[in-house]
């Protein structure tokens, strides 16, 4: 009797073991914001676009390493959906002037693969082009982004980039 209950508890615990191991092997990635002004909207050399960069936050909450493999801008515009072009883009900066030891920095945004390992999270630098003049409300454009991870999936999250000096001055000196 003893030894058939045993068995039993073993089987349940085998079960449930094997039950949980599956749930948290799932993929769950988390996007967040990150807090403060961390999204701006520049304006572009030509005058004509504008630039949307920033960084967000991904966490993996998986016992599975996972990788971003995609990247996908839109707003909405006067309630026109409206696609941003991106792609991964490099920009390298330097100081002017530039000092003896010093060498340029170089950012890299959009990045893919990019890999986020188990449990742990990772700032994502992000960079769009937005065709055109949009009126922002409340001084920020919301702008949805989505990621696609290794597997698959999509996640997505609204960020709201504000206006940096450069584009309101720039807006003032047209008008």
């Amino acid at each position: 009797m003893f030894s058939g209950i045993m068995s039993v508890l073993a089987l349940l615990f085998s079960v449930a073991s094997f039950a949980y191991v599956n749930y948290d092997r799932r993929v769950k990635l988390l996007l967040r914001p990150r807090k403060g002004d961390w999204c701006v909207l520049d304006r572009a050399t030509n005058g004509r676009e504008t630039i949307f960069h920033g960084i967000i936050e991904a966490y993996n909450h998986s016992s599975r390493p996972n990788a971003i493999r995609g990247y996908r801008f839109w707003i909405d515009n006067n309630g026109v959906h409206e696609d941003l072009e991106s792609e991964m883009a490099a920009i390298s900066e330097r100081n002017d002037p530039p000092l003896p030891d010093e060498q340029e920095t170089n950012e890299l945004f959009n990045v893919t693969p990019l890999p986020i390992p188990a449990y742990t999270g990772v700032g994502v630098r992000l960079y769009a082009i937005v065709k055109g003049v949009h009126t922002l409300p409340g001084n920020h454009l919301p702008i949805t982004v989505e990621i696609e991870d290794a597997h698959g999936k999509r996640y997505t999250t609204v960020v709201n980039a504000s206006q940096t000096q450069r584009l309101i001055s720039g807006r003032n000196a047209n008008s």
